[in-house]
């Protein structure tokens, strides 16, 4: 980042300090509505029909897994496999946050599937692309599981040729470079689902004028902030491609050819400040000749599948659009 942007950010946002020389400073989390930050173990034993335990794929850097599985096949001889990514900014949350974990028990019994939430290395002090290389490598151990006689508790049923990335706000932009990462190289995936996926730029969107400030949990401040602290060292500014998907994700997309991504369910929501860039970059998919279906509610906000409220209607809504895009 440029030196008049470090300086102009002397604040707190969230659970960090960031001094105007450049540092940061992790504070304990913030609380947050219903122990948003609290974490909670695996469950290894079924509840509410669902089992979870965690393993270990690198211990030096921290990149670990919580694999999800359910108790019922429900007349299904195998189960898809979803590896999750969680959101926060590239900064906050993990695996094991009790709000994670709840979505993931709920996309394991809701989708019959077997679900591994990834755990993976965050920024300030690990900045992109290491998140980025933690969510490939944690496709490849699943892949290699197929190949090997480990973990076949929870893989027991699983059908290898039916594994799906999906992510949420920053998870979403993660899943969507290892579906990327993935097509380069030859790796085949059954799909791709991003929910609101986080992306910014330094020109201002319409949605990002107009839903700046509208909701607590993330403003434009904050979202700033997370590309401040996540993009790397020596970025002059947000426009980056780790960021801004219009600078190097069409050509990238060209290279593959058309129909050469995974095919994409994005969901975004009409009162999310990022609304405007979440379905820029759809078009980037779609445009490039890749099947992609978005879906826009009106009146979602960020982070609105998080919360687990069966009241909400757009939040009982996706569970079925993400049910029917797995069985597609």
């Amino acid at each position: 980042m440029g030196d008049e942007e470090r300086k102009s950010s002397g604040k707190q946002i969230g659970g960090f300090v960031f001094a105007e020389d450049g540092s940061y400073v992790r504070t304990p989390p913030p609380t947050g509505p219903a122990g948003f930050f609290a974490e909670v173990p695996a469950n290894p034993s079924f509840i509410d029909g669902v089992a979870s335990r965690d393993v270990i794929l690198d211990k030096d850097r921290g990149l670990w897994v919580r694999v999800f599985r359910p108790e019922e096949l429900e007349n299904r001889s195998t189960l898809p496999i979803v590896i999750f990514y969680h959101g926060g900014g590239f900064i906050y949350m993990s695996a094991a946050n009790a709000i994670v974990h709840r979505f993931c028990e709920t996309l394991s019994r809701k989708l019959g599937a077997i679900v591994v939430s990834v755990n993976y290395r965050l920024a300030p002090e690990h900045r992109l692309p290491a998140a980025y290389d933690d969510g490939y490598d944690a496709l490849k151990w699943v892949r290699g599981i197929a190949k090997s006689s480990s973990d076949q508790d929870a893989f027991a049923h699983a059908d290898f040729s039916k594994i799906f990335v999906m992510g949420d706000s920053a998870g979403g932009n993660l899943a969507a470079r290892v579906a990327l990462r993935a097509a380069q190289d030859g790796i085949p995936l059954a799909g791709q689902i991003l929910l609101q996926p986080f992306y910014g730029g330094t020109s201002r969107t319409e949605s990002e004028l107009k839903l700046g400030s509208s909701n607590p949990m993330i403003t434009l401040d904050t979202t700033d902030f997370c590309w401040l602290a996540t993009l790397p060292e020596g970025a002059a500014d947000r426009d980056h491609p780790f960021c801004n998907p219009t600078l190097e994700l069409p050509g990238d997309l060209a290279r593959l050819g058309a129909g050469g991504l995974p095919r994409a369910l994005v969901v975004v929501g009409g009162k999310d400040l990022l609304h405007d860039r979440q379905v820029e970059f759809a078009r980037i998919l779609e445009d490039a000749g890749n099947a992609m279906k978005l879906i826009d509610y009106e009146n979602a906000s960020h982070g609105f599948y998080a919360v687990g409220d069966a009241s909400c209607q757009e939040y009982v809504l996706v569970l079925d659009e993400i049910a029917s895009f797995l069985r597609e």
